[in-house]
């Protein structure tokens, strides 16, 4: 059996050798007290919140009320989606209320986003290519909610106090309501999943009478609003010097709903409430036991199990995880620090988010910074000097920012093939030493962008006309090729003239339709896309434009550069590219007809007038009546010529 293995195995047979527990009357003496370890989890109960279907709906609205403690804070926030069966995302519209200043770092792939939000409060870690609203000044929550329900259904609404990041599923909800009404204490499901910003508080306490080193680790987990059946994963990472099993006891109550998930890096012995595995064998449920659902009760099957010390003790909302990690084993309790301050401290400068602020902007072999002076004030920073690596370059000071710019021949520039690089150096007041953080742009006059259509999959020839009803195969390069430099294709569209409206193929990194399909990118790392063309789209053959939107990112940057390349298409009816014949064609073809058509019956006519007899001029009168209807036919049949392309127009 591999080592890693063993220690979990271990745990797995004591468990089945583990006797029933009896509860014990008497009160067991421990003080519990804050104490070291740190626990962490992750839950879907929100303090009010809806979740509802909306399958019809071709955008679902999405609703988040955050309530921070502190002036300035952190969060990370995804969004996920699932494709099965070829089915497309559908546009999404996230509403973000706020009550104090976040710093975002926000993560959509492949999600038709929109998000609407208070630019004041909200401040981007990295530079993010959704489309955004700015929020109404709303007073109270029911009116954003009013504003919300004329944009869309709303699918999900949640408020979240102190949270540290969010992952919100944009997957239909089974068994969910057609409408979302905010509920107290409610469980979001697989909706939406959560960690606080703060650890939970962990307390302990030394059993009075037992002798050992022996200790216990106990998690209660409380009941939820919905009582429906889940697994717990549990993390416990403790560091023993021991291998001895007998080292430590974990205890796992909870819900008879609720089942254990065990990932430990120690043996150790289980107890718990329900069924539990283990992550090694995730396959094998073993039965639990009865515990008590009270403090002193459990402290009590400590007691009973031998333990000597309990050395975390934690109650937490009903979790999807919960991380528990320990920094001494076997060497008694742990208590935390005392505190010597009977007051908070001053928080001080946040340098690690006014770091994240720099961000350059690079056009016209210029690079800029530009820093906010008001969110420089939030952070509590306050910056004395801001220059490049060559610190002659210093920020202009002007009324409400700092703005830091050079060309890329000055100022310390370190210019490559292909990147231009430098440092900026803050110089902070609460700080003695200067703060630095790499700047980078790209040198986008060393790229080339390429953009081809081709008309199978191979790839192998390409072509500037397309059919109506063909299949398409466009591929996107940019050359050179840099290890570090990160490519993807942002948005594609087809403009089909100045009366048609623009077919999006794709945006923001997803298909926009089921007419368009994103293909695996080339053995050279080219994007590479196709989409259908149908009729509908195309009223009559026409000159279009296909163009695409790249964007670049370093790896060691945050921000995009984004780069359109375009082509130029000949869009033709079936069947006439075969034939080489496009509009211009056509239309010279038509009116060759009718100028033939038209030359042929004037020297009949010439004829006729100049080889009748002279003794028949009489009727003359009577004989112009059929001629002028054959003139008439000959009329309809050169306006018959007339209308080929308008045949075409319509059969496209």
């Amino acid at each position: 059996m591999d080592r890693g293995m063993f220690p979990q195995a271990v745990a797995l047979l004591l468990a089945l050798c583990s006797l029933g527990p009896t509860s014990l009357a008497e009160t067991v003496y421990c003080d519990l007290q804050p104490v070291d370890p740190q626990v962490t989890y992750i839950t879907s109960q929100v303090s009010e919140g809806c979740v509802a279907q909306s399958p019809n709906a071709t955008l679902e609205v999405h609703i988040l009320f955050l309530e921070f403690l502190k002036e300035v804070s952190s969060l990370e926030l995804t969004l996920q989606t699932s494709k099965q069966n070829g089915t497309l995302p559908r546009e999404v519209l996230l509403i973000l209320s706020t009550n104090k200043t976040i710093f975002l770092k926000l993560q959509a792939p492949g999600i038709p986003l929109h998000l609407a939000y208070n630019p004041r409060l909200v401040v981007f870690q990295e530079t993010t290519e959704v489309n955004t609203t700015q929020l109404p000044p709303f007073t109270t929550r029911g009116e954003l909610l009013n504003w919300a329900d004329t944009k869309g259904p709303i699918t999900s609404a949640a408020e979240l106090n102190n949270p540290q990041s969010i992952l919100l599923r944009l997957d239909q909800a089974p068994r969910s309501p057609s409408s979302c009404s905010l509920e107290p204490h409610k469980d979001m499901g697989h909706t939406l999943e959560w960690s606080p910003n703060a650890q939970a508080s962990v307390r302990g306490c030394r059993l009075e009478g037992v002798a050992g080193h022996k200790e216990a680790h106990i998690l209660r987990v409380l009941p939820g609003p919905e009582a429906w059946p889940r697994t717990v994963t549990v993390k416990v990472e403790l560091s023993c010097a021991s291998r001895d099993p007998d080292a430590a006891v974990l205890i796992l109550q909870g819900p008879p709903y609720v089942s254990w998930l065990i990932d430990a890096n120690h043996n150790m012995q289980i107890w718990t409430t329900g069924e539990y595995s283990f992550k090694i064998f995730p396959e094998k449920n073993i039965r639990g036991f009865h515990l008590p659902n009270t403090t002193q009760g459990l402290l009590g099957e400590a007691r009973r199990l031998n333990a000597s010390v309990v050395a975390s003790f934690v109650e937490l909302p009903l979790a999807s995880v919960v991380s528990l990690r320990a920094p001494s084993c076997g060497s008694g309790l742990q208590p935390s620090p005392t505190p010597v301050q009977t007051t908070p401290p001053k928080e001080g400068c946040n340098q690690e988010l006014l770091l994240s602020l720099i961000q350059p902007k690079c056009s016209e072999d210029v690079m800029t910074l530009v820093l906010n002076k008001d969110l420089i004030s939030t952070l509590r920073c306050t910056i004395t000097s801001l220059t490049f690596w060559d610190s002659s370059c210093q920020a202009e000071d002007r009324d409400d920012q700092f703005v830091l710019r050079s060309g890329y021949s000055s100022c310390g520039m370190i210019v490559t093939e292909n990147v231009i690089s430098n440092e900026v150096i803050v110089n902070l007041l609460s700080s003695s030493s200067p703060q630095q953080k790499k700047v980078q742009c790209i040198n986008m006059d060393s790229l080339s962008f390429q953009l081809g259509l081709y008309l199978s999959p191979h790839f192998l020839q390409a072509s500037n006309t397309i059919e109506l009803g063909q299949q398409g195969f466009v591929q996107v390069s940019v050359s050179p090729s840099i290890p570090e430099l990160t490519i993807q294709l942002d948005s594609c569209q087809l403009n089909l003239g100045p009366d048609m409206e623009i077919v999006e193929l794709i945006q923001s990194q997803a298909a926009k339709s089921s007419c368009v399909s994103l293909l695996s990118p080339s053995p050279g790392g080219d994007m590479r896309f196709s989409f259908l063309l149908r009729g509908y789209m195309v009223p009559m053959p026409t000159t279009s434009i296909l163009s695409c939107t790249v964007a670049l990112r370093l790896s060691t940057w945050s921000l995009d550069v984004q780069r359109t390349v375009s082509t130029r298409l000949n869009v033709v009816s079936p069947g006439l590219h075969d034939k080489g014949l496009v509009l211009p064609a056509v239309l010279g073809i038509t009116f060759g007809a009718f100028l033939i058509g038209a030359l042929l019956t004037a020297a009949l006519w010439y004829i006729y007038l100049h080889t009748r007899h002279p003794g028949k001029r009489e009727p003359v009168v009577a004989v112009a009546a059929p001629a002028s209807s054959e003139s008439g036919s000959t009329n309809h049949s050169i306006g018959s010529t007339q209308s080929t392309p308008c045949s075409t127009s319509s059969m496209a």
